[in-house]
This record gives structure tokens, sequence and C-alpha cells, in this order.
């Protein structure tokens, strides 16, 4: 009975930190490149486990766009991030993604997803399954079953 409760022991992974209310913010040259605010992390050493999470992605020019989901984890070398969960991208003039599931590549800085997205512009609403951008959804590309609707109509 004991060698079970071991075995079982065993397999539970074993965090170095656990931080509630947690920011942390990424610079580059003293400019902040991202922010990650979250509920709770946990620090795996090399990798972060986020819970109730808002990540806050600048550009260059100082603009920013917003990922918030309901978990996600970082990798603490590369920057790079999965978000799961009511995954939403907001940006600085109004544009909003919905997935279920986002990879950020932050060395390429492209957001992108094999899951179904849908990204609303004031009244024109686009829909399909596999999606690439940068994180300012600016240079969109959406692979299938791409719909849209707006103001000019229906487009397939």
């Amino acid at each position: 009975m004991i060698l079970i409760f071991l075995l079982v022991s065993d397999s539970i992974p074993r965090f170095e930190q656990m931080l509630t209310g947690a920011t942390i913010l990424s610079t580059v040259e003293g400019k902040p490149s991202w922010k990650l605010i979250a509920d709770t992390v946990y620090d795996f050493g090399g990798e972060y486990k986020v819970y109730n999470l808002t990540v806050i992605i600048y550009d260059r020019s100082g603009l920013y766009s917003r990922i918030v989901a309901d978990s996600g984890s970082m990798d603490k070398n590369s920057g790079n991030m999965q978000a799961f969960g009511n995954v939403i991208v907001e940006t600085y003039d109004s544009v909003r993604l919905e997935t279920n599931y986002l990879i950020w590549d932050d060395r390429r800085d492209r957001i992108y997803t094999p899951d179904t997205v849908v990204i609303v512009s004031g009244d024109r609403v686009l829909r399909g399954i596999g999606f690439e951008s940068d994180p300012s959804l600016r240079r969109i590309r959406i692979k299938r079953n791409v719909y849209g609707e707006g103001r000019e109509g229906i487009v397939r």
C-alpha cells in the first residue's frame, strides 16, 4: 500500500514556486515586449503554467494586443506561449479574435491555431479553421472553410 502511494506521488509534477496575483514583464532594450498577468502561476523551472491569464503584447511603437484565456503555458526561455479555453485576442483598434486554443511564437511575432476562429472587426465577421497572423491581427491568414459577412454581404 505504501508503494502505491509513492508511485502516485512521484507522478505529480513538482513546481518550484506558486505565485498568486502575478505580473511578469519582459523587456527588450528597456522597452516592454510583453506582460503576463495571471491569477495563479506555477513555475516548473523552464515553464510557467498559468490560470486566468492576460498577456499584453507590445509592438515597436508601443501599441499592443491583449490575449485573455482560461489557462496556458509559457516557455521561460523562448517566451512562446499556448493559451487554452475561451481565448480572446483584442487589438488596440478593436479587432477581436475568438478561439479555444492559440499559440504565440514570440521570436517570430506570430499567433496561430489549427482550431476554429471567429474574427470580428466593426460589423464584419470572418470565420474559418486554421489561422495565422501577427499579434495586431493586421496580416491574417485563415487556412480553410473561410466564411465572412458584413455590410458588403456574405463572402465565401
